[in-house]
Parts: structure tokens; sequence; C-alpha cells
């Protein structure tokens, strides 16, 4: 794709019901959210990285790490809508929204996703093929079905796309027959600038509310998602048990 300017925001508040304080648990000898600060920042396509943050304590440890921040007081109902504060005295043509759990996303695939958006898509974002009957059952993984084209169809944390398992069947057979369980997203998302406006001008609706999925307000007002699939495996740090394995991987 011809070359945009780029801004890459990571939406970041220490208030979560399931892990409190995570953006500052430590992994591997460092806060999360400078993990996820390297990965933006080593992306080829992004020009410049910023922390969207209330906290005077994210900012402190971000900026000690040589990153910068900007400081997001007003509420917001999601992390989308903070990166649209945050972009909006920059210039960008497009911006690159990294979810403050993810400190294992390659950035090769970070600009997979950005490079994406030269077809078309108001919006793209990322998942990975997946076989774990435990996160396909599980509220905190967050599923995606697409199109043939890549488009993405519906999120949920329900167990999607359903597995077809008759009333007695060998539910361990129906799942070896299928190419792979489900599609695990990533909590990425980048936008054309257009686009970003768009979608903080919508509402909060229904189905967002519901599933308390932020990308939901883009398909119940007809915006288009364009899904990568990685061939990496890259769990987001949604729970205290999860710091454990995610440190192993990144050992590996």
């Amino acid at each position: 794709m011809t070359r945009e300017k780029v801004l890459g925001v990571i939406p970041c508040r220490l208030e979560s019901s399931r892990f409190p304080g995570k953006a500052l648990a430590p992994i591997s000898g460092d806060p999360l959210i400078v993990h996820v600060l390297r990965r933006l920042s080593a992306a080829q396509s992004v020009d410049r990285v910023v922390v969207a943050t209330d906290s005077d304590e994210v900012a402190r440890i971000v900026t000690s790490a040589g990153g910068s921040v900007a400081m997001v007081t007003e509420s917001c109902s999601t992390g989308t809508d903070r990166v649209a504060l945050a972009a909006a005295s920059s210039s960008a043509e497009i911006v690159v929204n990294l979810q403050g759990d993810q400190p294992l996303i390659e950035p090769g695939d970070i600009d997979r996703v950005v490079a994406l958006l030269a077809e078309g898509f108001d919006i793209t974002t990322m998942a990975y093929g997946e076989d774990d009957i435990e996160g396909y059952r599980s509220r905190d993984v967050v599923k995606v079905v697409r199109s043939a084209e890549g488009r993405a169809l519906y999120f949920s944390r329900s167990p999607i796309p359903f597995l077809n398992v008759p009333e007695g069947g060998d539910e361990q057979a129906a799942r070896a027959s299928e190419k792979r369980l489900y599609l695990h997203h990533v909590g990425i998302y980048c936008f054309r600038r257009p686009a970003l406006d768009r979608f903080s001008s919508f509402p909060r609706g229904e189905l967002e509310t519901r599933e308390n999925l932020e990308q939901l307000r883009a398909l119940e007002n007809g915006m288009t998602i364009g899904v990568v699939v990685s061939d990496k495996k890259t769990p987001s740090v949604d729970r205290p048990t999860d710091v454990a394995q995610v440190e192993r991987l990144l050992e590996a």
C-alpha cells in the first residue's frame, strides 16, 4: 500500500473487573503495558505510538520506558472511544488501536492488519486458528467467523461456529473432522480516519451491549471489518492466571 501517516494508540486504564491493575502486572520483569508498547513500536508501518491513559502511574512507567503518553481523562465506554479522543489532535490518516493485553502480537502481523485496509474495508483486525476446546467454551475468548473473502460476519463470546455433534455422537471425532475449531480474535483494530470518526459517533447498540464487544457497534451500523488470519497463536492477558502462560511463550 502507499505510504500513509499511521498512528498507533494503546488504550490503557487500570480498572479491570477480571484483573485489577493488569497494565502494570510484571511479565518476565517488565510491566505488561511496556511489552505491548514495544510490540507496536516495532511495526514498520506505524510512524508514531502513544499510550492513551487516565492514570498518572501508567504515564510515568510508559515515559520511563521511552514511550509517549496521551492523557485522556474523559469517561469512555470502550477502548476505541479512548483511542478516538487520543487521535483527535493528530493528522494521521490511519489509526491502529492495539489493546493493552496483547504482549505476544508479532509486529509483522500488525503490518499485515494495516496493509489489509488497502482492500477497501472500513476496519481491519486479526485472528488465529485454534482447536482448544476450553477456549472455545470460554466467555473470556472472543471468537470471530468470517466470509470467504475475509470479511467478519460476527464476533461472540459464545462458541461460534457451532460444532454440530448429533445427540449421542462423538464430540472428539466431530472436532477432528474440522480444519480448525474456531478463530480466536486478537485485540487489534485498524481504522482509516473517517471510519474511526464514524465509529465513535455511533451510540452503543444492543449487540455491543449484550456481548460487551465494541467491534459489534461497527457491524450493527453496516461497517465492514476485514480479518487477517495469523499462523501464530498470541493469547491475551485477561486474568492473573494467564501471566505464567504468556511468560512461557515469551521465553520460548
